[in-house]
This record gives C-alpha cells, sequence and structure tokens, in this order.
C-alpha cells in the first residue's frame, strides 16, 4: 500500500546567499483527499511554510519537550487520480528559519487530520504514524556487497529483527531494481531465482510484484508465519546480472520513485492493512559497483580544424563499459601512428605522456590539409589495439567551419540519476575528451536554491576555447519532454508539470525571441510524443529534435535501434504511438537534429555502454534504456557558448550513435540547416567514417530517395533529384558503418520554384 505519511527531515534543506528562504523538493503521492494535517518539531523558531502556492502558518506551540508547532490542515495541491509514477514533486520553502536550525528538525504531513504530537520523539511520531519506528523496524547485511561492473551475482540478504521483534504476520519487503532479473520461484536454474534460507521462523513468499510506489522497482513480499524475537531473522538468496556502470547506493527509504535503493533493501509492514516502513539509515546495506580492470583503450582526435592549430591525440584507458579503471597495471605496450596523407607518421608511445593513472595526450605535428586517423599497434606484433575518430584538416583562409564534439542531455543525483553534478563535467572534459557538455537534470525535481548553485557550477568549468558548458535543464509537461539550454549564466527554471507551467506554450512563450535561449523534443517513440503535442510547438525557440539517444532512434519506426518494447507497449495500450523525427518535419517542423545520451549517470557521451548488449542489456538504472549515448557534431567557427548557441539554433549540426563520425552536406549549395529556393537540387557530401562505411542513404521529405553501398572509411556524394516535385522539401544524410553505427546530418530545406527546374 502507498505510505502517505510523510517525515520530512529539514537538514536537508537547502539555502543560497541572498535567498529569502530554505527549500526542498518533496515528493507526495496521490490522494481522494487532498487535506493534511502538519506538525514541525523545531528548537527556536516558528516559520511560515509553504508548498507550491499553498501557505501555512505556524499556529500553537505544543506543551513539552521536544518543541512541536502544530500548522493545522491545509487542502494540499495532489492529484486526485494516480498520476505516473503515483505521486509528484513539490516546492517546500520554509521563511523565518535559519540553516543553524535544521538539524534535528522535522515536519510531519499526513492525512490523519487528528495527529497530536505534544511531547513526541522522533521516533514516537514514527510509532504514531506507521506503528513502528524505523529505528525499531531491523536491519540488513548484503553478500556480496561490492561487484565489478557487468558481474552476475548470486545476492544473500540477511534481515534481523529489532529491539521490538516482529509479530506473526508481519511482512518484510525486498526492493530488486527492474533492470535485474524478474525474481521468480520456479526454477532454480534460471536467473532471478529467490528463495528463503537461515529461517528463525517460518517464512514465505507472499507474492513478487512490481512496486506501486516506482516503475523502476520490483518487489518479493515476505510473510512471517511466526514470531520473530530481537536478533532473530531469515536470509533471503535471489541470482540476476547486476548494472555496467559503476556507482553506490546506500539510501534505505523509497521516499520517491528514483531513490537510490541497493538491492534487496528491506521495509517492514507489521501487518497487510498497515504501511511499509523503511529501515533507519544505519541499518540499511550499502552495494557498490566498482569498475573492472582495463581493457580498452580509446584514442581521441579533433573533428576539423585549421592547419596552423596545435592538436593533441588523446588515449583514456577503461574497463570492458567503458568505466575508468579504479587501479591495477595499464598496458600501454603499444605504438602510436598518424594515418593519413603522404606518409604514416609515427607518434610514440604514451611512455610519458600520461597526465593521469589512465589518460595520456601527444602533441601532434603540424599537418597538411587532408584526413587522418590515429591507430594504437602492439610492440612487436602489429596488432591494431585501438583506431581513433577521424581529424580533417583544413587551409587556412577556407571557408569552413571548425567541427567540435559534445554531448548536451545527462542527468545527475540532482535528479532522478545518480552521479555527482560536477563530476559530469569533469568527465565530459577528460575522460569523454569533449569539447562541449550540459547537464539536464529534470526540472521539476530542483528547488529554487539548488537551481542556483547548479548555475554556479555550470559556469565554473565553462572555459572558452578549451571545453563549454551550457545552463539546461529537461522540462516536462501534458507536451512531454524538451530540453532548454541558454548561452547566459542564468535561465529562468520552468517545472514543468507544476500545473501552472504544465503546458508547454507558456514556457515556449516565455523564451520567445530569445535568440540566447534554444528547445528540443527527445525520445519521441520512447515517450509517445504524437502530432497532438506538437500542437505548441514554437519555431523560434524549439530548434531541434534529439534523433538518436540512449532511449534509440526516432528516424523511423522500422530503424533497427527501435526497441522492440516500444512496439509491444504500443499494442498494450500502455503508452500511445509517438511521432519519429521524420513525421515532425513532414508536418512543417523545422529541426536541425542532435545526437545525446539521456545518461542518468552523471555522464556525457563517454558514459558505459556494452560493447555486445545494444539493445539487449540496460545501459542505465532503468531497464528499458538500451543503447549506447549519443554525440553532437557543431560546426562553428570558435569554441565559446554564443557559437555552440548559433549551431543549435541554425540545425549547424550532426548527430551520432556515438561513433565521431564527419560529416558535410549541402543541397543546391546550401549547408545544413539553411532554408532556400533553387531551380534544381544537387546534393553534395562528405564522410569520413569510424569504422568501414555499409551504407549511405539521402532521405527527402521523409523517404530514402537515394542509396549506395559501399565498403570505404571515406566517401564522396553527389546526387541530383532527377524530378523534385514543386513546393518545398527537406534533404538529410544518413550513414550507416559496418559496426551498425550511424550518423545523420541536420536537414536542408528548398523550396523548388515553379517552372524553373528542369
Amino acid at each position: 500500500m502507498l505510505r502517505h505519511d510523510r517525515i520530512i527531515t529539514l537538514a536537508d534543506l537547502n539555502g543560497y546567499p541572498g535567498s529569502e528562504y530554505l527549500d526542498l523538493t518533496i515528493y507526495l503521492p496521490w490522494s481522494k483527499d487532498p487535506r493534511r494535517r502538519m506538525w514541525l518539531m523545531t528548537p527556536e523558531s516558528s516559520p511560515s511554510i509553504r508548498i507550491d502556492d499553498v501557505a501555512v502558518r505556524p499556529g500553537r506551540a505544543a506543551g513539552g519537550r521536544p518543541r512541536w508547532i502544530d500548522y493545522g490542515i491545509a487542502r494540499l495541491p495532489l492529484p486526485t487520480e494516480p498520476p505516473w509514477g503515483m505521486g509528484e514533486f513539490y516546492q517546500l520553502r520554509l521563511r523565518g528559519m535559519e540553516v543553524s536550525e535544521c538539524a534535528g528538525s522535522y515536519l510531519v504531513i499526513t492525512p490523519r487530520l487528528d495527529l497530536a504530537l505534544e511531547g513526541c520523539s522522533i521516533e514516537d511520531a514514527e510509532r504514531k504514524l506507521w506503528g513502528l519506528a524505523r529505528r525499531d523496524a531491523g536491519a540488513t547485511t548484503l553478500r556480496p556487497s561490492r561487484l565489478t561492473a557487468g558481474s552476475a551475482a548470486a545476492f544473500t540478504v540477511r534481515y534481523t529483527a529489532g529491539l521490538k521483534g516482529l509479530p506473526s504476520g508481519a511482512l518484510v519487503r525486498f526492493t530488486v531494481p527492474a533492470a535485474f532479473a524478474w525474481p521468480q520461484v520456479e526454477d532454480p536454474r534460471a536467473s532471478g531465482f529467490v528463495s528463503i534460507a537461515e529461517a528463525n521462523c517460518p517464512v514465505s513468499i507472499a507474492r513478487i510484484e512490481k512496486s506501486v510506489e516506482s516503475h523502476e522497482k520490483t518487489d518479493i513480499i515476505c510473510r512471517l508465519e511466526g514470531r520473530l524475537a530481537v536478533d532473530e531473522g531469515f536470509a533471503l538468496q535471489y541470482r540476476t546480472g547486476t548494472y555496467i556502470f559503476s556507482s553506490e547506493w546506500h539510501e534505505t527509504d523509497r521516499w520517491c520513485w528514483y531513490s537510490l535503493l541497493p538491492p534487496l533493501a528491506a521495509a517492514v509492514a507489521l501487518s497487510e492493512d498497515a504501511p511499509f516502513v523503511s529501515l533507519a539509515e544505519e541499518n540499511g546495506h550499502v552495494f557498490q559497483v566498482v569498475p573492472g580492470p582495463s581493457e580498452r583503450v580509446h584514442l581521441f582526435l579533433p573533428g576539423r580544424r585549421f592547419s596552423s592549430e596545435e592538436l593533441w591525440l588523446r588515449g583514456t584507458f577503461t574497463d570492458r563499459y567503458r568505466n575508468t579503471p579504479p587501479g591495477g597495471a595499464i598496458d600501454a605496450g603499444f605504438e602510436l601512428w598518424l594515418e593519413g596523407g603522404a606518409e604514416r607518421v609515427a607518434l610514440g608511445t604514451p611512455a610519458g605522456r600520461f597526465v593521469a593513472r589512465h589518460r595520456f595526450e601527444v602533441p601532434l605535428p603540424v599537418l597538411a590539409p587532408g584526413v587522418y586517423r590515429a591507430v594504437a599497434c602492439r610492440e612487436g606484433t602489429g596488432e591494431v589495439v585501438a583506431r581513433s575518430n577521424p581529424l580533417e584538416i583544413v587551409a587556412e583562409g577556407a571557408v569552413q567551419d571548425r567541427v567540435y564534439w559534445g554531448e548536451i542531455h545527462g542527468h545527475t543525483e540532482m535528479s532522478d540519476g545518480s552521479g555527482d553534478y560536477g563530476e559530469l563535467y569533469r568527465h565530459a572534459r577528460e575522460e569523454g575528451c569533449l569539447e562541449f557538455a550540459s547537464a539536464t537534470d529534470h526540472a521539476e525535481y530542483l528547488s529554487d536554491n539548488e537551481w542556483q548553485w547548479m548555475q554556479d557550477v555550470t559556469n565554473g568549468w565553462n572555459e572558452p576555447g578549451r571545453f563549454i558548458t551550457l545552463v539546461g535543464y529537461e522540462t516536462a509537461g501534458e507536451q512531454r519532454d524538451r530540453c532548454v539550454y541558454t548561452s547566459r549564466p542564468r535561465m529562468d527554471l520552468f517545472r514543468g508539470n507544476y500545473p501552472p507551467t504544465a503546458n508547454l506554450e507558456v514556457v515556449w512563450a516565455h523564451f520567445h525571441g530569445d535568440e540566447q535561449v534554444v528547445g528540443g523534443v527527445h525520445a519521441l517513440l520512447a515517450h509517445g510524443t504524437n502530432l497532438d503535442h506538437w500542437a505548441q510547438h514554437d519555431p523560434a525557440v524549439e530548434r531541434f529534435v534529439e534523433i538518436y539517444s540512449m532511449w534509440g532512434a526516432n528516424d523511423f519506426r522500422e530503424s533497427p535501434l527501435v526497441p522492440d518494447w516500444i512496439t509491444d507497449w504500443v499494442s498494450e495500450g500502455k503508452i500511445k504511438s509517438g511521432a519519429t523525427a521524420n513525421e515532425l518535419l513532414m508536418a512543417g517542423a523545422k529541426l536541425g537534429f542532435t545526437g545525446g545520451g539521456d545518461c542518468h549517470e552523471g555522464h556525457c557521451g563517454f558514459a558505459s555502454e556494452a560493447p555486445d548488449g545494444q539493445g539487449i542489456t540496460p545501459h542505465t538504472f532503468a531497464a528499458i534504456i538500451l543503447y549506447r549515448c549519443g554525440m553532437t557534431a557543431a560546426a562553428m567557427p570558435r569554441l565559446d557558448r554564443e557559437s555552440l548557441m548559433q549551431a543549435i539554433r541554425n540545425r549547424r549540426t550532426v548527430a551520432t550513435t556515438g561513433a565521431r563520425i564527419l560529416l558535410h552536406f549541402t543541397a543546391a549549395g546550401l549547408p545544413m540547416g539553411a532554408i532556400g529556393t533553387a531551380g534544381e537540387v544537387e546534393c553534395r557530401g562528405t564522410v569520413h567514417a569510424v569504422e568501414p562505411i555499409r551504407r549511405v542513404e539521402i532521405v527527402r521529405d521523409g523517404r530514402v530517395a537515394w542509396c549506395e553501398e559501399m565498403d570505404d572509411l571515406d566517401a564522396e556524394i553527389r546526387w541530383r533529384d532527377p524530378a523534385p516535385p514543386e513546393g518545398e522539401h527537406y534533404y538529410y544524410l544518413h550513414v550507416v558503418q559496418t559496426d551498425g553505427q550511424m550518423a545523420w546530418s541536420s536537414p536542408i530545406w528548398i523550396s523548388v520554384l515553379k517552372g524553373d527546374h528542369r
């Protein structure tokens, strides 16, 4: 059952210099009755409280210690029908309270309108609400509690009853991530098998079910068939594969759907009709996934540069899944070569070039115009252990923009992901060797004071000429998800699902006409974003579509990078059929293409991946995010925020599935993103791939108009549309490598003049 009572620890409140209040984002479940009684335990002050737009003021202070203040009954803006995720997020703001008072202070929000808490400790308050205090709910230990990324596990969790024991009929709930194997009791040899062991009383597995509190959790609910005394307990065994990325899970309270609970985190209910009570923090267990040993080396070159620039080859060692190895040997016994131009240039070995234990940088010689790739060859055998992306050198004065690589869609622990917010930028710049990045945490989960601090962090990492960051966030509402960015150091926050801003029209109206802001839509098919949701589209603000992300591709429904579960869910009625990028373009939208991640592990671009598991293995915490992180190439004159903003707004971007494939594409002499007129349409392009090219296609008006099979790293394309119809049409280039990685140029729109084409 849903736990409607909330006890909020005010030590978690956020402050910011100059802010008039302390704040926190809280999560409240839906309820047919939106009335809530509120009590505040605090030693001195009597602050005013606001939850979204509902203001409550302190009433009388109850006698005795600890000091409780009765805030009476308020009607909160709770959904009266189950929303997505079973609850919604709200902004809690306290005025008139000092940060020093927050430690040891608690806010109770409960549907029990007659609740009285005079003289209660916080443990007594928990007992009044739930029949059990968290400190009395027992303890758990987990074996193993530390695993290497990608490894399978045979978990054993030991639950021990607390000081009051547990009665017969009590329930113990163990949480399993939905990305793990579905728990089952039928086949002991199969993954997901669950069994009871070492019990001090009879224990049964009552049921296994999708959590009513989280779409990303599965619950194994055990029933005690006898009483457990203090320090008595039982063990639960469970076999599964685990995550491919490194992180730590340490929370015990499932306060919202994305709480970072470790596998088999426990909660206790005294009976079937009692709420589940989470263990105290000190009584739960912690789970870590750590990187494996160094297995792969990745080589990175810039995209397109001029011949006079000082350039570097950068190398990064990772484990099998692209996680930074924590320690151990680094096998750098190879030679580096630069291939391209008239001869093969020796770059030496990584020895003496390491800037960190697992990263090295090698300066490049002055290069003549041409295309270059670096290769690492094993000393003695010549075995190729790594190849870089292509680097294009153009002559000084050439009328071409530089090409920079980056990724602008990553999430951290500031919303529904994991990983430190600032670490996202360090990882993007140092590990992934990106040149621009943006953290885009979900706006509805952020408090005002958190948002001020996050913008400071993003601005602190911005370094023109070396590494660019954009202030950005993801907003969600009635028209699904959009990412919004600015080239300024500050941007107003629109939470999306907050009712006054739930309609996208409100957000776009605020930013309309501001050329230092840009927005775009992502995961069209996975999120069911259809043409009905496109009615509020504002072409002055919304200028791109994320054609690929870790959710898969969005160009065509028949793409091999559209996961099967989308088709299944549409047929089962779980989601509505979403539009494709081509359907948006055919409806008249003028959108460039970006490649992104939506990675939720605090990484951009260079996120964890399963090399052989694309479309099969969860690449993040969510069971249905199955692909590697995408990337965006931006064509712009220099590396700074203003240039990047204009590259995105003017559709001067290339999207890829992660491989740094260089594309150059024109139609009727116009560059990517342009809108123009012509009597005839000749498309020209060049492709410099990372692996051999399997196929190159030109898409016109949502259909493949020209296609050529090939098996080369580089290609020159020239195709004249034999009979372009009258009116406006769009063209873009699509490339598929032999390893399945893809790239898309942004479209070009051409109006064919009546009677003028031949």
